[in-house]
């Protein structure tokens, strides 16, 4: 059996969301940069994520980035748009997914946070496909 892979995604509240995307006011805010720090990983907002892979393949040529249409059409609708900028996962460095162990880790330490309602959500991936949905079929 494999080893699987695992990454720590949360959604929060917009107001959280505006902090952690701007000027990490709340101290909310810095609990969380601090957990990412003491972890050696970083938040990266889903929806800042999608726009930087759309300029990419905007810059190097969209045909050889599968998901652009897919993508682009998320980031430009209104609705998908509030969704993603509300949710965020934690990188270790450049790598999406990582051990169980750091994953644990950042989830042990957000768990013993007190968020109010800031944080909506807290979970736990693994790259078992079979837990996860696929990627779309290429569109356009």
């Amino acid at each position: 059996m494999s080893e699987w892979l695992y990454q720590i995604r949360i959604k929060v509240s917009k107001k959280l969301s505006e902090d952690l995307r701007s000027v990490n006011n709340l101290r909310l805010s810095k609990d969380i940069i601090k957990i990412a720090s003491d972890n050696n990983s970083r938040l990266v907002c889903t929806f800042d994520a999608f726009a930087e892979y759309c300029e990419e393949a905007e810059r190097e040529g969209i045909e050889k980035y599968e998901l652009y249409h897919w993508t682009k059409a998320t980031i430009d609708n209104p609705e998908k748009k509030a969704k993603h900028l509300k949710s965020f996962a934690f990188y270790e460095g450049e790598n999406q997914v990582y051990s169980r162990e750091l994953a644990s880790s950042i989830e042990q330490n957000l768990k013993n946070l007190n968020s109010g309602d800031d944080i909506v959500e807290i979970n736990l991936i693994d790259s078992n496909p079979a837990n996860n949905p696929q990627p779309p079929k290429r569109v356009g």
